[in-house]
C-alpha cells in the first residue's frame, strides 16, 4: 500500500479536515523544482562566463583585462547538472591575455595561431615558427608555465593571482643559446628576447608584478649569481685563455674579480658580493645589454659558458623550478 502524508487543517470554529498526499508525488516535484533551478542557476553561470571571456577578447582597458584573466583563472564553467562539451582550456585563455596585452601597448609580435584538429590555441614566433611554438601548462592552482612544445622547455613562470612572473635562465640558455642559436641568426633571436622583455615589462609597469627577468635583465643594477658559491677559479683560468684566443684582455682585481672590457663600451665582470655569493655583471651606458645579449653576441663568452655550467650557470628561484 503506498504510503500516505496525513495534512490537517485548523479552522477558527476549531473544526479540522483531513487530507492525504502522496509521498512519492511530493518527493518527485521537489526533486524536478531541484533539478530546473540547479540547471537555471548553471546557465547564468554560463551567461556570466560569456562575459568575461568577452572583456577579455575585446576590452582596451589594461586593469578590466587583467581582471577577466583572474577571474578565468579560477572560474568553474561545467558542474553536474550541465557540461559543455567544447570549450576553451585556462591555457588557451592565457596565451589570448598575453596577446591582447603586448596589442594593447602595439607591441604584438608573437603570433596567437589555432589547432584545427583540436582547437587548441598557441603562439609562434616569426623566424621561429618552422622550430617550435609555444603554449602554457597549468598548474592545479591556476598558475602556469610558458612553454616551446617540441623541446619542452619553460621559459617562464606566471602567476595571475599572486602578480608574480619568473624568467628560467636554464630553459632560456637550452632553447635560445644552445638549441635555436645553431639554425637562426642573431637578429631573430635579439627580436624574441625583445618580445619577453616586453611581457615583462607591461606586466611590472601595468600590474605591479614582481617580476624577475633574469638572463634577460639589461639593468645595469643586475647582478646574475652564479652556481658557484666560491670563487671558480678553474673556470676564470679558463676565460683568460678565451678572452686572450678571441683579442680580448682580462683584468683581475684586488678581490680575485675579473674584469673584461668588451666593444662599445660593454665590460663584463665576474666578482663577489658582500655575501659572498658571486656573480656575473654587465655594464654598457645605455642599461641596454644583459647577459644573454652577451651569450648571443660574442662566440668566445658563449662557448666559456656554456663549457663549464657545473660552476657557472646563472640560478632560477629553486621554489618555482
Amino acid at each position: 500500500m503506498s504510503e500516505k502524508l496525513q495534512t490537517v487543517t485548523f479552522f477558527p470554529d476549531g473544526t479540522t479536515k483531513q487530507k492525504s498526499k502522496d509521498a512519492r508525488s511530493l518527493s518527485t516535484t521537489g526533486r524536478l523544482m531541484a533539478y530546473r533551478d540547479q540547471l537555471k542557476k548553471n546557465l547564468d553561470n554560463g551567461i556570466h562566463f560569456t562575459e568575461i571571456l568577452n572583456q577579455l577578447i575585446t576590452t582596451d582597458d589594461a586593469m578590466v583585462l587583467l581582471k577577466s584573466i583572474q577571474q578565468l583563472s579560477t572560474y568553474q564553467l561545467d558542474s553536474a547538472y550541465l557540461i559543455y562539451p567544447q570549450q576553451y582550456t585556462r591555457p588557451d585563455f592565457y596565451l589570448i591575455f598575453l596577446s591582447r596585452l603586448l596589442g594593447l601597448h602595439q607591441a604584438e609580435k608573437l603570433v596567437l595561431q589555432a589547432n584545427e584538429q583540436n582547437d587548441e590555441l598557441y603562439h609562434e614566433f616569426p623566424g621561429i615558427d618552422k622550430l617550435g611554438y609555444f603554449t602554457f601548462v597549468e598548474n592545479p592552482d591556476g598558475s602556469a608555465y610558458y612553454v616551446e612544445q617540441h623541446t619542452q622547455e619553460t621559459l617562464f613562470f606566471i602567476d595571475f593571482n599572486k602578480h608574480l612572473l619568473l624568467f628560467n635562465s636554464e630553459a632560456l640558455t637550452n632553447l635560445l643559446i644552445v638549441k635555436l642559436k645553431k639554425e637562426i641568426n642573431e637578429e631573430t633571436l635579439r627580436k624574441f628576447e625583445l618580445q619577453l622583455l616586453a611581457i615583462g615589462k607591461f606586466m611590472k609597469e601595468d600590474y605591479g608584478f614582481d617580476v624577475d627577468f633574469n638572463i634577460l635583465d639589461p639593468s645595469n643594477y643586475a647582478s646574475y649569481a652564479i652556481m658557484d658559491d666560491q670563487m671558480p677559479q678553474t673556470a676564470l683560468d679558463k676565460l683568460f685563455i678565451n678572452a686572450s684566443n678571441a683579442g680580448y684582455m682580462l683584468i683581475t682585481g684586488m678581490h680575485n674579480e675579473a674584469e673584461l672590457e668588451l666593444s662599445r663600451g660593454i665590460k663584463m665582470a665576474v666578482e663577489p658580493q658582500e655575501n659572498g655569493q658571486w656573480v656575473i655583471k654587465i655594464n654598457d651606458p645605455d642599461n641596454r645589454i644583459s647577459w644573454f645579449d652577451v651569450l648571443n653576441k660574442y662566440d668566445f663568452i658563449r662557448d666559456w659558458y656554456l663549457g663549464n655550467l657545473e660552476s657557472l650557470e646563472i640560478k632560477n628561484d629553486p621554489r618555482y623550478y
